[in-house]
């Protein structure tokens, strides 16, 4: 059987001993399909790369649930 609470604690553990943490503001609009998320990361240079890689990560997770992503992420300069 699986413990997901045990996973996602020492998932937390990982991340706490790795120094990272942050936090974030999700705004949902059901009617209209919009989830909008802001974030902030400790250390706050560690935002840029856990933002590319979470968005990846939902990308995967929406192809699993057979919804086709676009994702398009903005370049800076």
């Amino acid at each position: 059987m699986l413990n997901l609470g045990g996973q996602l604690n020492q998932f937390r553990q990982q991340a706490a001993q790795a120094g990272f943490s942050g936090s974030g503001i999700m705004d949902v609009h059901p009617s209209t399909g919009v989830i909008r998320l802001k974030l902030n990361t400790l250390p706050p240079e560690a935002l840029k790369s856990f933002t590319e890689n979470f968005s990846q990560a939902l990308a995967m997770m929406l192809g699993g649930m057979n919804i086709q992503v676009k994702v398009h992420i903005e370049r800076e300069g």
